[in-house]
């Protein structure tokens, strides 16, 4: 019997971002580019042979689903129900406030001072002056990060608001990979993620989809299409 591999997927945003986990190791890779479809088989069977297999030993498939590009997210998750369908591989998926919640807690930044922050605030680039924001709770004595409400897509300038209007101190975590200028949203004394986890990295797509659990092949793209902003308008 050859290896039994799991499969780690995001195309959600400008990177596509691939990890294979087998035996206790990330074999990981990504490559920015705009038509993901067409680089994405290559890139990931170039990961599985470094595991050692291909897709056929794929026993699950981990996936980001968003937010993100609305094309982009369906690609992964396409491949991910083409393989539980043709294959039997498990399907297990996380948002990008959940991946990023999950390496932020997990790393040593998180508690410098001998403290854990109560909450973690997760900031993700939508498009142009858009942004996500997620609060997570990550107090003593969790164990695992959990929404502690809703995401939200807001304007610049109203994200700036929301947040310098929160009543307590919070974590901040985001990707900067993908908007270098995230963090000058947050207030001068908000704590921020270190550069090392402010981007998605590869094992916690596995990470964070294997911990939360979620088997849900449902996009999340939060911002409403053209035709539903025009649609808010006229009602």
């Amino acid at each position: 019997m050859g290896k039994e591999l799991i499969l780690g997927l995001c195309t959600s945003g400008s990177r596509l971002k691939a990890a294979v986990s087998a035996g206790g190791r990330f074999y990981c890779a990504q490559r920015k580019v705009f038509n993901q479809e067409r680089v994405l088989f290559g890139l990931v069977r170039r990961q599985l042979a470094r595991a050692g297999g291909d897709l056929r030993a794929v026993r699950a498939v981990c996936a980001a689903r968003g937010p993100g590009r609305f094309t982009g997210i369906r690609i992964a998750l396409t491949l991910a129900g083409a393989l539980q369908a043709l294959a039997g591989a498990k399907v297990y998926t996380a948002s990008l406030f959940e991946i990023l919640a999950l390496q932020a807690f997990e790393h040593k930044d998180f508690s410098r001072g001998g403290r854990r922050p109560a909450r973690i605030a997760v900031l993700l680039h939508a498009f142009k002056d858009e942004y996500f924001c997620q609060f997570f709770r990550s107090g003593p004595g969790v164990k695992l990060p959990r929404p502690a409400a809703a995401p939200v897509w807001l304007k610049a300038d109203e994200m700036r608001r929301l947040l310098a209007a929160q009543a307590g101190p919070f974590y901040a975590v985001a990707d900067e990979e993908e908007n270098r200028e995230i963090y000058s949203l947050l207030p001068p004394a908000a704590l921020r993620a270190c550069p090392a986890v402010s981007k998605v990295l590869a094992p916690y797509i596995i990470k964070a989809a294997l911990a939360y659990g979620s088997r849900s092949l449902k996009p999340l793209y939060l911002k409403p299409a053209k035709y539903e902003m025009e649609q808010k308008k006229k009602a």
